[in-house]
């Protein structure tokens, strides 16, 4: 019943609900949710929202893209100081000179 409850969540978009629900029946599913959400908002063209959603999932790059895309230089800026080397250094570079 709960899985149903989630799932119809998911397909509603409603990802508030399904990452509440997921964090106390489904922990898991959290970072997957997150990613999902940051996506959908993304989709929106909400990208303010969709940069914290894509940190949550781990989705550094993501992030990245998505403040850029926002014009939010110094969240951009801050992602991009928390990265390994090997990351700011090639993937940021590269998508932000597109």
């Amino acid at each position: 019943m709960i899985e149903r409850a989630l799932e119809a969540y998911r397909k509603g978009n409603a990802y508030r609900k399904a990452v509440e629900l997921a964090r106390r029946n489904f922990p898991r599913e959290v970072v997957q949710l997150e990613l999902e959400w940051g996506n959908w908002l993304v989709s929106q063209k909400q990208l303010d929202a969709a940069i914290n959603h894509f940190i949550e999932a781990g989705q550094n790059v993501k992030a990245i893209e998505a403040a850029i895309q926002a014009r939010q230089w110094s969240k951009a800026v801050q992602i991009v100081e928390t990265q390994d080397d090997d990351v700011s250094d090639v993937d940021v570079r590269e998508r932000a000179s597109v």
